[in-house]
């Protein structure tokens, strides 16, 4: 089963918050492109007639579909990116076909997976993010994220830090300070619902008020 294309929602179980406040979206985008969330112990890992049943001592981060990354089980098998196939308040399953039925062993860890990105410079509520594959455009988004109810973006053919980069899109003679992405019509810690899809070469950022099902497409 692909586990290529990730997708993340503001309605997973512990999901970060994206809200009119300063850092919100560089943080949230830098969490699930780049590190992945929610690393925890697996209590007990078993498989039977192909599936495999992760369990856990106070919850996890997951939500059906979702990508989890397995580490440390024997059989080796395990280990890797798994699609979620079911959850449960403590568990979760995922296709293990192959492996024999049985308990796994070993310090077994799990997180949602990341999309795969790398950050190639940072600053305070500013992230620079580049894809990693060969076959992506190398180029470098940067977010500016300090302003509470808008981020300003542009990517660049190549940076040197956080702020200087060649090959700028849009130009500054363009628009002025980047592309606006907003995040809130008002400067408050009140939680945006959201949606981000995304692969190792791009992604697409979706963001509603909260109660609403009125989405805004970001990127």
């Amino acid at each position: 089963m692909s586990t290529s294309v990730k997708v993340f929602a503001s309605t997973d179980p512990g999901a970060l918050v994206l809200s009119g406040t300063a850092g919100a979206l560089s943080t949230l985008l830098k969490t699930y492109l780049v590190d992945g969330r929610g690393s925890g112990a697996v209590a007990t890992l078993t498989v039977a007639a192909g599936i495999a049943t992760a369990t856990y001592g106070s919850g996890h981060p997951f939500a059906v579909g979702r990508v989890g990354e397995f580490t440390g089980a024997t059989p080796a098998g395990l280990n890797g990116q798994k699609r979620i196939l079911s959850v449960a308040t403590n568990s979760v399953t995922f296709d293990a076909t192959g492996i024999a039925d049985g308990a796994a062993t070993g310090s077994i860890t799990s997180k949602l997976a990341s999309a795969g990105w790398q950050q190639v410079f940072s600053a305070t509520n500013i992230t620079c993010l580049k894809p990693t594959v060969p076959e992506a455009t190398g180029c470098v988004l940067r977010v500016d994220d300090t302003d509470a109810t808008n981020a300003r973006v542009r990517a660049y053919e190549a940076m040197t830090d956080a702020s200087t980069g060649v090959g700028p899109t849009p130009l500054e003679s363009q628009l002025a300070g980047g592309l606006y992405w907003p995040k809130s019509s008002a400067a408050s810690a009140l939680a945006r619902t959201w949606y981000l899809v995304a692969d190792e070469r791009g992604f697409y950022l979706a963001v509603a008020p909260a109660g609403s099902d009125r989405y805004t497409l970001l990127y």
